[in-house]
């Protein structure tokens, strides 16, 4: 490409990251709610709530055989702190089973690092950037078409227990039949007195709880399904249980907080280095806003040793769900996902938690693991996918008509044997521009005001440094970061897979990032916006209006 093609695709790249989203604050319909608790973060209290106009069904309507699923849904797990997905020394043996007994994609990546964007995009099957779904207050309203209450509509009985983060009030009544807030894993107290550094890193002493203690919210959502899987459910089902996972703080329950040592960590899992040249400026932002100067690497390796011992725990949890639906009447008709909303850094790079920003590959790819009676076992699917792409599939088994514009495809083809494509791009975003998108400045976020909150070094960072807003584009063999403002990143992938070596300058790969520049813009264009299913009249109204 020549070099004034660069320039303009450069130049029109970064125009249509800062002004695509003209996000119009659309009205919302007079729907009735009924009992509606539903909250960003915080959970609602935890008993059973029923969407209005809903009525408790037993069995399936005749004629009716479409599957059942169960989606578990943790947060923030990565996909490559799991046995299957290679890691050397950590115990998932309920994942790494279910793995050989369905399909595993290997390279799935999520739509943004965010708890909401990412979960917006996965329900809708469009890019953070058509609606404005980019920050974590942004969520699915009720004139949005999603898959949750495609299915709902079509005869799916909608079951929920776990944290939101996904719909408005009102879409989330239109979208879930049955729905409680059950979530949480215990994570013990802050290793750290407030004053002190380290107090932000969020590592925690962990939990005297037992594993399977009822009090303990994403093994009681295991608990609470299988007691509707037992008890004559509404069928098709679907049941979403989107966990609190291994999202920090770092903590576990008892058994599971001291599984592993940062020895193990340094000689079997070494960590990213930290303090890598011509990185992005949350690399070294996190580190100074957080406190975390003074401590060396095995401090950050006990930290990523005791979020090993969170996603053990995690497939623990999933064991009991896995056992429990194969000793159940419904084994045969009922299949299962499991997936994330985004990873962790953990402990690389020195680094925490994870960043709006970020497109690191321990944040945007994330496990996706299937299994669907008859389809094929032991299968691994090297080509990359979207995470939305997951409920497409579901849509797809369900024999649902989906009529809105949306970008996820299907990959039910591949759960029954057929390879991946290996030419799709797969796209990640994050990032703020305008002052309503920072959370520093949400009125909602008044909590980040508190220093004795852990996210308060957000605040700072996010007012003094910025996020600058960023997409990522990554093939089989490369990954463009394109940002407007701040560091842009490529990666050789085979070169170098843990992607430690930023060579968007170098000359060697001008040509091929060049040529994912212009296909990013072309992505862009096409995707920039959907037309309505509503159609209007174009006469004026008749009086009186």
């Amino acid at each position: 490409m020549a070099g004034s093609a660069y320039v303009f695709a450069v130049l029109l790249l970064t125009n249509l990251l800062s002004s695509w989203e003209a996000f119009a604050d659309q009205p919302h319909s007079a729907e009735s709610l009924e009992q509606v608790h539903v909250l960003h973060h915080a959970p609602p209290p935890r008993s059973l709530y029923r969407a209005s106009g809903s009525e408790r069904r037993y069995g399936r309507a005749p004629g009716d055989t479409r599957p059942n699923f169960v989606i578990f849904f943790p947060d923030e797990t990565r996909a490559e702190s799991i046995g299957a997905y290679g890691h050397p020394f950590v115990r998932t043996p309920n994942l790494d089973s279910l793995a050989q007994q369905g399909t595993l994609f290997k390279q799935a990546h999520v739509l943004h690092t965010q708890c909401a964007p990412s979960r917006c995009a996965i329900i809708t099957g469009r890019y953070m950037h058509v609606l404005g779904h980019r920050t974590q207050n942004h969520l699915v309203q009720d004139y949005e078409p999603n898959y949750f209450r495609l299915l709902k509509d079509s005869g799916y009985h909608v079951l929920w227990h776990g944290k939101n983060d996904m719909f408005s009030q009102t879409a989330f009544n239109l979208s879930v039949s049955d729905w409680d807030g059950t979530i949480g894993v215990p994570a013990g107290q802050n290793a750290f007195k407030f004053g002190e550094p380290g107090y932000y890193s969020f590592k925690f002493n962990g939990s005297i709880e037992e594993p399977n203690s009822t009090d303990i919210g994403d093994y009681n959502a295991v608990v609470k399904t299988l007691d509707f899987i037992n008890n004559k459910p509404p069928e098709p089902f679907i049941v979403f249980l989107p966990g609190i996972g291994s999202h920090p703080p770092y903590g576990a329950p008892k058994g599971f907080h001291d599984m592993y040592s940062a020895e193990q960590v340094h000689s079997q899992a070494p960590l990213r280095p930290p303090n890598q040249p011509n990185k992005p400026k949350y690399h070294t932002g996190i580190i100074k806003y957080r406190e975390l100067e003074s401590f060396n690497q095995t401090f950050f390796e006990e930290i990523n040793a005791i979020y090993l011992g969170q996603v053990s725990y995690v497939d623990w949890v999933l064991g009991q769900l896995v056992q429990g639906i194969d000793k159940s009447p419904l084994a045969d008709s009922t299949s299962i996902f499991v997936s994330s909303d985004h990873g962790d850094f953990s402990g690389d790079y020195n680094l925490v938690e994870k960043w709006p920003g970020a497109m690191d590959d321990i944040l945007t790819r994330v496990p996706m693991i299937v299994r669907i009676p008859g389809g094929k076992a032991g299968q691994v699917i090297e080509q990359p996918i979207n995470s939305f792409d997951m409920m497409e599939t579901i849509a797809d088994m369900a024999n649902v008509n989906v009529s809105h514009i949306r970008f996820a495809k299907s990959f039910l083809a591949q759960l029954h044997g057929s390879p991946g494509d290996s030419n799709r791009t797969v796209y990640s975003e994050g990032g703020f521009l305008y002052h309503r998108e920072i959370e520093t400045f949400d009125p909602e976020h008044d909590a980040t005001k508190d220093p004795h909150n852990l996210y308060y070094p957000r605040r700072g960072e996010e007012a003094n440094e910025g996020v600058p807003r960023a997409v990522m584009a990554k093939n089989m063999d490369y990954k463009l970061v394109f940002r407007a403002d701040g560091v842009s990143e490529f990666y050789a992938l085979k070169e170098d897979p843990r992607e430690l070596t930023n060579m968007y300058d170098n000359v060697k790969y001008q040509e091929v990032r060049d040529t994912m520049l212009m296909d990013l813009l072309d992505w862009f264009v096409k995707t920039g916006d959907v037309t309505p299913l509503a159609e209007d009249p174009r006469g004026a109204p008749k009086p009186p209006h």
